[in-house]
């Protein structure tokens, strides 16, 4: 199996994250109080995909029965319990420490999930630089918040 990245991988991929990295631009640049919607907005937008990535992961799993139905599972139930606390924690820069771990272990643990065939192959190449550019997005909103 091929970990070419498809032309639809990188648009569906990459796409998603760039309101997160609009997000953090947004929080150092934009005046008054607009950093604290744009944050918000990065909060709800990142949760949003995290919860799709577990469904993606599940659903993989699904279509795919050489694919560890265990492992897809647990880390089904880990990306979408992160993204739920997220949104329910009191303060946002726990939010945004929580769904940056998350994003972090979407990269590592999706990234190792392709190597062994329980992820699209290519997914190796992808969630990786993907997940660490929403991560970025979401780390420059936690520094706004925390300067």
């Amino acid at each position: 199996m091929s970990n070419r990245i498809p032309l639809d991988g990188k648009i569906l991929g990459f796409g998603p994250m760039l309101p997160l990295v609009a997000a953090g631009i947004g929080a150092w640049t934009l005046p008054g109080s607009w950093p604290f919607y744009a944050i918000q907005c990065a909060v709800i937008w990142a949760a949003l995909i995290l919860a799709f990535v577990a469904g993606v992961r599940r659903g993989y799993g699904f279509g795919n029965p050489s694919a560890s139905k265990p492992a897809d599972i647990a880390a089904a139930m880990a990306y979408f319990s992160i993204a739920v606390l997220s949104l329910i924690v009191p303060f946002t820069t726990i939010s945004l420490a929580l769904l940056a771990a998350g994003y972090a272990f979407v990269a590592l643990l999706d990234r190792r999930a392709g190597r062994r065939g329980n992820a699209p192959a290519y997914f190796a190449k992808l969630r990786g630089p993907q997940f660490l550019l929403g991560c970025a997005g979401l780390a420059a909103c936690w520094a706004w918040l925390m300067r």
